[in-house]
């Protein structure tokens, strides 16, 4: 049993209030009074209350989510979790860039002063208004210097893939910082990837968490990001870890057949790069290809997730499954549940597998 392996959690989430975030508006936005960013389809994501501890969350002010974020940790031994805003990352979303400019200052300056102030075991990440790429370099900057340790990019409503050359004075900046790209599974604005043919929340959830990250993935490496930005840390977040095997082959394929012309940056197969970056996915601990996927990209890789308190969260199961997982050996379910994120985040204090 592996159950006494610590965890790091590096992909849970809090649920901001926008009457928070609205107490660091800056003038003239904090007399404006109009919704923070857009708003989707009236899903109902809780199947009629059944699912999920988001309503419970997001009734709480930002001490009291810490207190009940720390007596999780606590009870389940993880050691450190990292936190993604829920709703803020579709900031980015509004067209007005002053707006979100405003906005994104006002949600970083409240998740550095509120949140990341109450204890060193929990980071919650930031928001970029990736409107514009020189505001949000200014912002990752300047959240940068209040201790935010990474990102949050939601995939949907971007005008291009994360790839194109207009982003690369983001990645520079965040290779320069060393802050993380935390690229999140995501499926409001899902029409823009086909979502809307859809008339259910879970076949359109199913659909666009995966094509979102699918389609930034495809990008980032076809015009490889991690080569002309050497060590820049990314990870893809919350549509697990199986597809890696099939869509990095398939990637490998068309860059052997066109990468010469059409990809002239990069100089190696897609699924090399991938095993010689820090390039890192959330899995799923149900995934019943886990272990074969470990064997295709590695074990350095895959970081493991709680999602608490999301309808789709599978915790505290999902931790005991991997700390428990049949056809992982001791020194992987080390790496996936702690020294993965403890690489990737900065985070954390040596972990020590028990026997």
């Amino acid at each position: 049993m592996s159950k006494n392996l610590p965890a790091i959690d590096a992909d849970g989430h809090i649920e901001e209030r926008d009457q928070d975030i609205r107490k660091y508006l800056e003038e003239p936005w904090n007399r404006r009074n109009t919704g923070l960013r857009p708003v989707d389809q009236p899903w109902d994501q809780h199947l009629f209350g059944t699912l999920g501890r988001d309503e419970a969350h997001r009734a709480m002010d930002p001490a009291a989510e810490m207190e009940t974020w720390l007596k999780i940790m606590d009870e389940h031994e993880m050691e450190h979790a990292v936190l993604f805003p829920t709703g803020s990352g579709n900031i980015s979303q509004n067209r007005e860039i002053a707006y979100s400019a405003a906005l994104c200052r006002a949600a970083n300056n409240l998740f550095a002063k509120e949140y990341n102030s109450v204890s060193p075991r929990m980071q919650t990440m930031g928001v970029l208004p990736l409107q514009d790429v020189g505001e949000a370099v200014k912002e990752m900057r300047r959240a940068a210097g209040l201790g935010i340790i990474g990102f949050e990019i939601l995939p949907l409503g971007l005008p291009f893939g994360l790839g194109d050359s207009m982003y690369d004075p983001l990645w520079a900046e965040a290779q320069k910082l060393g802050v993380v790209m935390g690229i999140h599974g995501q499926r409001q604005n899902s029409i823009v990837v086909g979502g809307d043919r859809f008339r259910t929340f879970g076949e359109t959830h199913c659909y666009a968490f995966p094509m979102g990250l699918l389609l930034h993935f495809t990008s980032v490496m076809w015009n490889a990001v991690p080569l002309r930005f050497p060590g820049v840390k990314i990870a893809f977040l919350e549509v697990g870890a199986t597809w890696l095997p099939y869509y990095l082959d398939r990637m490998d394929e068309h860059w052997e057949k066109r990468g010469e012309i059409e990809a002239p940056h990069l100089t190696m197969k897609p699924s090399q790069l991938f095993r010689e970056s820090p390039i890192y996915c959330s899995l799923e601990a149900e995934e019943g290809l886990l272990a074969a996927t470990l064997e295709y990209v590695g074990d350095d890789h895959i970081l493991y997730a709680s999602d608490i308190p999301h309808w789709d969260s599978e915790f505290p199961k999902n931790l005991q499954q991997l700390r428990d997982h049949p056809e992982l050996s001791q020194e992987s379910k080390e790496k996936l549940l702690y020294r993965n994120a403890q690489t990737l985040f900065g985070i954390g204090a040596k972990a020590t597998a028990s026997a």
